[in-house]
């Protein structure tokens, strides 16, 4: 009778695994890109692929990307090539990415002691986490990075258990380290070897000494130098000064100078130190209250009694929170890699927690299940109109196909996405007071501006939002 139970819930679990699922397709059927991160990602996959930038990604045609390697790049570019220039293609690499890292669960699911229904609720745990559920449909690098990590850490795993270690398992590790090298450099090796190191600070000698005589392995190694090498040597030849950018400035200048001044694409953050938590607790939302639950119960790095397999998901979990605790530079998506880690302590934890805590965390998943579905088909796609050009430009050619664009301080990179780089981009203000004396010229520009420019007599608002709007100048 238990048995089937289990195999009945099991497929309870998978049919909730499949629903999370189509939600996300919806969004990523529908949404426009939104600006910053996502549009920009996107038009970067755009330029890359019509442009034929293979080995070096490019904003536009006069400036390479050097602020991340090409690898979620290459998977974007060639998906919109592949699937029709559409949003839905963008996004897709991402949902494959994140479903591949539940994948690497189910890989080191024996060493783990996970039971179908254990990974099968770690992934509902990964895919309802909200830095989960964005990142699997999201134009960003963060699910790369996501699905190399996964796979490095259970073939670490692996390894470490001397009946389930195999050599597939030593070639995996060693081109897994490789691939991070082109999905996000030193920082995915960060996110893989902190863990490692805050799992053998806890761990005796004899544990330390086995672990690192497993892992090292010279044919890995040399295959691991030759991935790395295949790329970063002709980045560099073809663009001298790649490296001195992105190994010193993106990796220590990022994190070690707030408000970072050579960013070349973006603005550095300025947050607060420790805020990484809060974006920790934001991100994993309804899970929060399993994941005090066992800092309480297990005390990971201090417990002594603690068994090798829960502090390593300890260390796996709390090591980038750790990390970058002291970081003012960051961004909420730098959670991501402790998340399979901390699903697979949720789905183990589940059976020891008393029946009136389950009742409260079913109770917390069905809302979150509607909730999710409300914002997927109503409140989500009005949100991201404001925060994207595809609606505005969509109307300015419907309804003035023949008047020249320009875009004046507003929706940068999906401006130029949804008009294939065919943009006229207002410069200064100075620019912009010219513009404004010609006749029947469409303008997009912020809300505010254009009520103010309104008001002026200067130009008809056609279309408006909470953020931007589409004007058209007066005869």
């Amino acid at each position: 009778m238990l048995s089937r139970i289990t195999f009945k819930s099991s497929y309870y679990l998978l049919g909730l695994i499949l629903f999370v699922i189509a939600l996300r397709v919806i969004l990523m059927t529908t949404l426009p890109l939104m600006d910053t991160t996502e549009a920009r990602y996107g038009e970067l996959a755009r330029v890359t692929a019509t442009g034929n930038f293979w080995l070096m990604p490019h904003m536009s045609a006069n400036q390479p990307f050097f602020a991340k390697p090409p690898l979620s790049t290459w998977f974007a570019s060639a998906s919109w090539l592949g699937l029709g220039h559409n949003e839905f293609a963008l996004r897709l690499p991402s949902l494959i990415l994140t479903l591949l890292s539940c994948v690497a669960l189910l890989y080191g699911a024996q060493s783990f002691n996970l039971t179908r229904r254990q990974w099968l609720f770690a992934s509902f745990v990964i895919l309802t986490a909200p830095i989960g559920f964005i990142s699997a449909g999201a134009v960003m690098t963060d699910a790369t990075q996501l699905v190399v990590v996964t796979w490095a850490m259970v073939f670490l795993w692996r390894l470490q258990n001397a009946d389930e270690a195999k050599k597939i398992d030593q070639y995996g590790l060693w081109i897994a380290l490789g691939i991070g090298a082109i999905a996000k450099g030193l920082a995915t090796w960060a996110l893989i070897g902190l863990p490692v190191l805050l799992f053998w600070a806890c761990s005796s000698k004899e544990i330390i000494y086995q672990h690192l005589k497993r892992t090292w392995f010279w044919p890995g190694i040399l295959v691991f130098i030759g991935i790395v090498l295949a790329w970063y040597v002709p980045a560099e030849i073809y663009y001298p000064g790649f490296l001195k950018y992105f190994i010193v400035g993106e990796h220590f200048q990022r994190f070690l100078e707030p408000g970072w001044k050579g960013d070349m694409y973006g603005v550095a953050h300025r947050e607060a130190i420790g805020m990484i938590w809060l974006y920790w607790i934001v991100s994993i939302a309804i899970w929060l209250p399993i994941f005090i639950s066992g800092l309480i119960k297990d005390k990971p790095l201090i417990n002594s009694k603690l068994n090798s397999e829960s502090k390593w998901l300890w260390a796996w979990t709390l090591a980038p929170l750790l990390f970058f605790t002291f970081s003012r530079n960051i961004i909420w998506t730098y959670t991501l890699t402790a998340l399979p880690a901390f699903a697979l302590l949720i789905a183990k934890a589940w059976p020891t927690l008393s029946q009136r805590f389950q009742k409260g965390m079913l109770i917390l998943i069905a809302i979150w299940l509607v909730l999710t579905t409300v914002a997927t088909l109503v409140w989500i796609p009005n949100e991201a109109d404001t925060r994207s050009a595809r609606k505005l430009i969509k109307e300015a050619h419907q309804k003035h196909p023949n008047l020249p664009l320009y875009s004046y301080g507003s929706h940068e990179f999906s401006v130029s996405y949804y008009t294939n780089g065919q943009i006229h981009v207002v410069e200064n203000q100075a620019a912009l007071a010219k513009l404004l004396l010609l006749p029947d010229i469409l303008l997009i520009t912020s809300t505010k501006l254009a009520k103010q420019t309104e008001l002026k007599g200067q130009a008809h608002i056609i279309d408006i939002n909470a953020f931007h709007a589409l004007l058209i100048t007066k005869h």
